[in-house]
């Protein structure tokens, strides 16, 4: 029994957390869902924020609280790390093999039925819940995101709650369906559910003036603005395209190209020049079931809103968060990084672009970056280095890094590439 998945990510500022699956549902246990407590009829839990990606606290039976990253492309929850498995005893009752972008062809992973989960606010969901436990921690979420992130969560909440978010505030508040009220201030699109995913229509406009209405899904767990399936026939690649490690699938590496194409509109909104990846052929489109969507709208676009998400009525409710305006930039430095250590204090580089700016002034994969701009890289959010790399072009970059237990002075102009 294979189960098919499309789960990838953006290194640096770009993470994409899509897991688009499709399970044998005889393999689960039944999924009687969350709860509030007696008399509740909302909740409001904060979260933390890390490129563009909203992470929550969950208890697992009744035994240890994980971080999790909450994604609306993602069916059933996931534990990305074996050793919370163990440490919580549980019991397998299938393994699986899944299928998702990048080079290789399957992984490994196990379901444990008849686990009780637990959100802030005494929500919780009985013992009915199933987790998918991967054999080895093939996505990096520690190091990629420098915080300590163990999980992923999705349509157990987005089904069972009316999920609005704040992004602005930095908070989720759930509310029980057939009692919410629908907000007057907010826009509404009509939102589709397709094998547990949530779908709207968006109007896109290429550089070459082509254009064409796409089914896109709607994803919290993606960082990217805007992902598409470049063996759609009314795709059209922008002229000015870079060629890169998009994202990294449970496959590994994911190859495509970043553009940008002239606008993307829906409902009233519209945005010029959002940036696009366009995955290579076969690297992800295979773990994806053909047909059923278009591509993805990811964080870099609705961080611009503060959503609402109403399955039950088949809504989105939008509203103009305070990120409205902000323009759509890439990595301008090059730099592939991420964090390691125990307590993930060091900022390692992992890859550097050919002919980048970083690369000409002499950076090497596996330099420790210690400092960045006269700030100790060990006092700053991961999240504040790599917005710095895409921050504004021909902003110079000040940089020291530890190769060969020395230190060197490195200095470089940050460059838009595409």
């Amino acid at each position: 029994m294979k189960l098919k998945t499309s789960y990838s990510w953006y290194r640096k500022n770009l993470l994409t957390l899509g897991f688009l699956c499709s399970i044998n549902f005889s393999l689960l246990a039944q999924q009687i869902g969350f709860d509030f407590p007696e008399g509740v009829q909302s909740v409001k839990i904060p979260f933390e924020r890390y490129n563009n990606l909203m992470v929550i606290p969950v208890n697992v039976n009744n035994t240890i609280t994980l971080k999790f990253i909450l994604d609306s492309g993602v069916q059933f929850a996931i534990l990305t790390e074996k050793k919370f498995g163990e440490f919580l005893n549980l019991k397998y009752d299938r393994q699986l093999s899944i299928q998702g972008p990048g080079m290789a062809d399957s992984i490994r992973a196990q379901v444990a039925n008849n686990i009780k989960m637990t959100l802030p606010g005494d929500i919780n969901s009985g013992v009915n819940q199933s987790l998918v436990v991967l054999e080895e921690e093939y996505l990096s979420l520690r190091k990629n995101l420098g915080a300590d992130v163990y999980g992923i969560i999705g349509h157990d909440i987005f089904s069972r709650f009316v999920v609005e978010i704040n992004y602005d505030k930095e908070y989720i508040e759930l509310y029980e369906p057939k009692l919410f009220k629908p907000k007057n201030r907010f826009t509404r699109l009509p939102l589709t559910i397709k094998n547990t995913k949530p779908y709207i229509y968006a109007n896109l406009v290429f550089d070459d003036g082509t254009k064409a209405r796409m089914n896109l899904m709607v994803d919290t767990g993606a960082s990217h603005p805007l992902l598409l399936d470049n063996n759609l026939e009314d795709i059209t690649l922008p002229s000015k395209t870079l060629s890169t490690v998009i994202g990294r699938g449970l496959g590994g590496d994911i190859m495509g190209k970043l553009g940008r194409i002239k606008n993307i509109s829906f409902g009233k909104y519209d945005f010029d020049d959002p940036i696009v990846s366009f995955p290579m052929e076969g690297q992800y489109s295979k773990s994806m079931k053909k047909g059923s969507r278009n591509g993805t709208i990811g964080g870099e676009i609705l961080t611009r809103f503060n959503p609402i998400f109403d399955y039950n009525r088949g809504i989105l409710y939008l509203r103009k968060s305070d990120q409205y305006y902000k323009k759509f930039e890439h990595d301008m430095s090059g730099l592939d990084l991420q964090m390691i250590g125990a307590k993930l204090d060091k900022v390692i580089v992992i890859g550097v672009r050919e002919d980048s700016p970083a690369a000409l002034a002499g950076v090497e994969v596996g330099d420790i970056i210690t400092n960045m701009n006269g700030a100790d890289t060990k006092a700053v959010e991961f999240s504040s280095i790599t917005s710095t790399l895409r921050y504004k072009t021909n902003k110079n970059v000040d940089i020291k890094v530890m190769r060969n237990d020395t230190i060197r002075k490195i200095s470089f102009q940050l460059k838009r590439m595409i």
